[in-house]
């Protein structure tokens, strides 16, 4: 196997980039065994010089590289503070529409803060309307908007996602003092095309958004349902500009002018430059943009000059280019899926087809010329598809959480139609510009293709198995995965290689136990794969955890047993918009969590089920809904419960006495009965009471202190380890009878930042403390997770 200098180099900048970000002087040692791999002292001239001087010196300047942004970053983020006044300037480089406003993506940028004017990173301006064009230089005055941190596990993380592209914040204008400059015409013009090619697209063809956002990288169109559709199909890759749509556009184009128009390289190459560049610049320039164009370049600039074109040495020239600019990227997952995708296909399919070609070549007694028929290329196409999930599945499951089992199947109809699909839309734009309804009979065939993609998406999902949550690996399984993988690999290789040594003089008797030892390796491999695969995959064992999650104003508690059993009490808000889609349910996936056995319901208030509803009606599994036998006949719970029936999900109702089994572990339900009345629809919540061995919780909804002086009268206590603080802390519950009776160890609050509520109360919380228990918020520390560590209970935030 062939060392690659430049894809070598571009390793060693990222492990230094890794062992500074991640504080790991492990990294530093793969970086010193990746050296021993290269063996600088067996090569001559300059290879010797670049292995044995040049990778130490990448690993150190990448290093370098990321403390330098690093300290630049911090040197102006420490004076800035979330709704500060400050003065700005930036060029602006890219307008993006949006429902509410404009976002202006400012680049060059100063912001003048604490009577220091600092260059800064990338930021986003946020106006009321476009009145403005790229490259003109804006001074304007606004309040800085931080980008939100992620407060639980599984949600998403504004601030990371902003900040891998070099977008430090936002700043939301109240003034535009002074604009100087004129507007780039080369961008306006690429932009007023874009919007001719959207509005063609538009009047053409109802496709939900897809072609916008498949061509001209436009997604403010796109349907949100189609989205969701494709992501959980696992084709959701065909609706980013990326590798795909570059080769196909610009290698396309390329090959007419040399093939069909003969023009001369030079020409066709820089005709195929500047087409490149500027359908970056038109679509977006994203990420996996710029790397599709830089490695298309390089092989342009190989073909004129003679040179040969190495898929991976461009790869690796291409990221020591993006990296050196922004090594933040190493946290973006676009960046992330386009590299590995790569590496795919140059290192796994090619090992992949070498073998199968080895095993041809060695029955058709050393033939060099394999003859290829239609399925031998879908074959090879079905390889290229398995290496490319091989690579990028645990970046699906450490990303989403869950994978769609039957991608790859997909994927080889949606691959082998989209050369198509994308071509009669350049077709159909391009007619459609000079005479509209011309334009529109060839999008015709895009919607019949765009239907199918439609069908096969929703079909597959319909299959039993379609998507498995998985939950989000732990870097060491990632790293045993792919260590695993490089190993099956190695041994695929010196299979191919050993073949290439008795593909010469074969005869018929030779041939039949070729075939038995080619499909038993087949098996042996095979097995070996799905190994490596349940050992990704396969989710830890389970114990003791209670999660109060961060849901704003409201509650949502996960709570498993040590026995592995999940549970869920409550779960909305009241200021967070689906609450159920963006907080509870990511939670639950990236906890590994398939499904839940008991999702008890204190009452139905808003801030209480508003993301429950959500989750019931997203199909996710819940065995059981538990309501307080008391509130039976409310309107409320009738339709909570119908809304429950309708999706798979049984419903049953406590009173006091009642109790819920799960081997060593037990709910208990201490209040209400079935004959209480309240007028107050708090005073009838369901108050539960978990047990199991010495761990004891109490989790009472938003009683008063009416019904906790009822229950403190009522109760024989022993002692409470964990108290969720009643009524997000408000200061007419958690009275002091209550807490001198349940004496908790921990008590956790879950409430909104700067709720008009004022929760939790500062008397409450003075109560709770004199207690003697510990109290922690969600406010401030995120999801609290309550856990048993050596026999001790330990109490963690997420936010630290």
């Amino acid at each position: 196997m062939r060392k690659r200098p430049f894809l070598l180099l571009a390793t060693e900048f990222l492990l230094g980039i890794v062992c500074v970000r991640e504080q790991l002087p492990a990294w530093g040692v793969l970086a010193v065994l990746l050296l021993v791999y290269t063996t600088p002292w067996k090569e001559r001239g300059m290879r010797k010089v670049l292995f044995a001087a040049g990778l130490p010196g990448m690993f150190l300047l990448g290093m370098l590289q990321m403390q330098r942004q690093i300290d630049f970053r911090q040197q102006y983020l420490q004076k800035l503070t979330d709704g500060q006044e400050v003065r700005l300037a930036g060029k602006i480089d890219r307008i993006e529409p949006k429902t509410r406003c404009v976002y202006y993506y400012l680049k060059d940028c100063t912001v003048e803060a604490e009577s220091q004017t600092l260059p800064c990173n990338d930021v986003i301006a946020y106006v009321s309307s476009a009145s403005h064009s790229a490259g003109q230089i804006l001074n304007i005055e606004g309040t800085i908007s931080l980008f939100t941190e992620a407060s639980n596990e599984g949600m998403f993380d504004a601030r990371q996602f902003y900040q891998s592209q070099k977008i430090d914040f936002g700043i939301w204008v109240t003034k535009i003092s002074r604009v100087y400059g004129k507007p780039d015409r080369y961008r306006c013009a690429l932009q007023n095309m874009k919007k001719r090619a959207n509005d063609v697209i538009r009047y053409s063809i109802r496709d939900d958004g897809v072609l916008s956002a498949m061509l001209l990288g436009e997604k403010g169109d796109l349907d949100a349902e189609i989205k969701s559709l494709y992501q959980r199909a696992g084709i959701a890759h065909v609706l980013a500009i990326s590798g795909l749509h570059i080769s196909l556009l610009g290698m396309g184009l390329y090959r007419l002018l040399r093939k069909r128009l003969h023009t001369q390289y030079v020409t066709a190459a820089l005709a195929t430059t500047v087409f490149l560049i500027s359908y970056a610049v038109l679509s977006g320039n994203g990420v996996s943009t710029q790397r599709a164009v830089g490695m298309c370049l390089i092989y342009l600039f190989a073909d004129v000059t003679g040179y040969a074109y190495d898929m991976l040495n461009a790869l690796g020239i291409v990221v020591l280019v993006l990296l050196w600019e922004n090594p933040f990227l190493l946290s973006y997952s676009g960046f992330v899926f386009s590299v590995m995708a790569v590496i795919a296909i140059g290192v796994g399919a090619n090992v992949l087809l070498e073998w199968e070609h080895s095993w041809k070549r060695r029955q058709q007694a050393g033939e060099e010329n394999i003859k290829k028929t239609f399925f031998s290329r879908q074959k090879e196409g079905i390889l290229v598809s398995f290496a490319i999930q091989l690579f990028t599945i645990p970046l699906v499951a450490y990303s989403y959480y869950e994978i769609p089992v039957y991608a790859m199947l997909i994927n080889l109809f949606v691959l082998a139609v989209v050369n198509g699909l994308l071509g009669l839309t350049v077709l159909g734009v391009i007619v459609g510009m000079v005479f509209l309804p011309a334009g529109s009979v060839l999008f015709a065939p895009c919607g019949w293709m765009l239907d199918s993609y439609r069908f096969l998406c929703e079909v597959s999902l319909k299959i039993p198995g379609a998507q498995r949550i998985t939950g989000k690996p732990a870097h060491m399984r990632i790293f045993w995965y792919y260590l695993g993988l490089g190993v099956f690999l190695l041994a695929i290789y010196a299979c191919a290689r050993r073949n290439e040594k008795h593909k010469d003089g074969r005869e018929t008797a030779d041939l039949c136990v070729s075939r038995r030892k080619k499909r038993l390796q087949g098996i042996v491999f095979s097995c070996f794969i799905a190994f490596l695969l349940l050992f990704l995959l396969f989710p830890q064992k389970k114990s003791f955890e209670i999660d109060f999650l961060d849901v704003g104003q409201g509650d949502g508690i996960y709570l498993c047993t040590g026995g592995g059993t999940s549970m869920f009490i409550d779960g909305g808000s009241t200021d967070v918009k689906q609450v159920g889609k963006y907080r509870i349910l990511p939670f639950l996936k990236a906890k590994g969590v398939s499904e839940i056995s008991y999702w008890f319901v204190s009452h139905t208030d808003t801030d209480h089920v508003s993301g429950l509803k959500e989750v019931l009606v997203s199909g996710y599994r819940v065995e059981y809904l538990v309501f307080a036998k008391a509130v039976e006949k409310e309107a409320k719970t009738k339709e909570l419960a119908e809304l429950a029936r309708s999706h798979g999900t049984k419903v049953l109702y406590m009173q006091a006495g009642d109790t819920v089994r799960s081997k060593r572990a037990a709910m208990r339900c201490l209040y209400p009965k079935a004959s209480d009345k309240a007028e107050d629809v708090n005073d009838l919540c369901l108050v539960l009471q978990f047990e199991e061995g010495d761990i004891r919780a109490l989790f009472g909804g938003d009683i008063s202190t009416d019904v906790e002086e009822q229950l403190s009268r009522r109760e024989k206590w022993d002692k409470v380890l964990v108290f969720k603080a009643d009524h997000h802390g408000s200061r007419y519950a958690n009275a002091e009878a209550l807490l001198k009776c349940i004496r908790p160890e921990i008590t956790v609050a879950s409430a909104g930042k700067d709720n008009r509520y004022g929760h939790p109360s500062p008397d409450a919380v003075q109560r709770i403390k004199e207690s003697g228990s510990r109290f922690f918020c969600t406010i401030e520390g995120g999801r609290i997770r309550v856990r048993v560590i050596e026999n001790k209970l330990v109490c963690e935030t997420y936010v630290k």
